[in-house]
């Protein structure tokens, strides 16, 4: 279902007073995001915390629950991103549309799904071209004379076959994030709007508004 609003249909949302309706709809076009890259929240950034320095990064949402209150991602098993992870499991997450001025943000804890059934089932579902990410012979931050790509003649031109990518899932990964706190912050010039919502096991705890 296409729930694509436009900023002026937001505004008189908001003015209803509907906090289980704005969380809905931030759920919603979460959901919706996950499959369509043509929407900017498809496109997150996340954020780990190792040692009081945080790392942000920009990626791809792969999925979206809205009865788990669930988001996910795919990386690099070798990847430093990885490493901030298993460092320290909670995982913050950046969502900005501009066109509907709406920013979300949510966290809690991570699951790292590796060789497991729900990163079986991701893999299926990566195409040909994708896998080659996780083909590589070196990890991703190693340090090089030159620049490159890391990619190898036979991955750059894609002269490999869907078979040949089967070794890339030893290093495919799932990263799940199990929310337990979102807060929805919507733009306007007649006035901001800003609401809070905390989970316990991917139900609706709390839900109110704040002074944006």
């Amino acid at each position: 279902m296409k729930i694509y609003m436009q900023p002026e249909t937001m505004l008189n949302m908001t003015s209803m007073d509907d906090l289980t309706g704005i969380e809905a709809f931030c759920w919603q076009i979460i959901f919706e995001a996950a499959s369509n890259r043509k929407i900017a929240m498809h496109q997150p950034v996340i954020a780990t915390a190792v040692e009081g320095r945080a790392h942000m990064r920009t990626v791809v949402l792969r999925r979206a629950d809205i009865d788990r209150k669930a988001v996910y991602f795919h990386t690099e098993y070798r990847s430093l991103k990885l490493q901030d992870i298993i460092e320290n499991s909670q995982l913050s997450w950046l969502f900005y549309d501009q066109n509907i001025s709406t920013q979300i943000r949510l966290s809690g804890p991570t699951v790292i799904h590796h060789k497991d059934e729900l990163a079986t089932e991701h893999w299926e579902k990566t195409g040909h071209h994708s896998r080659r990410s996780y083909l590589q012979s070196l990890p991703p931050s190693t340090i090089i004379d030159k620049p490159a790509t890391g990619l190898d003649n036979q991955l750059a031109t894609f002269e490999y076959t869907i078979e040949e990518t089967e070794k890339g899932f030893d290093h495919f990964t799932v990263i799940e994030t199990q929310t337990n706190w979102m807060e929805w912050f919507f733009v306007h010039h007649e006035g901001n709007r800003r609401a809070r919502f905390t989970y316990e096991n991917g139900q609706l705890k709390t839900a109110e508004w704040l002074i944006p």
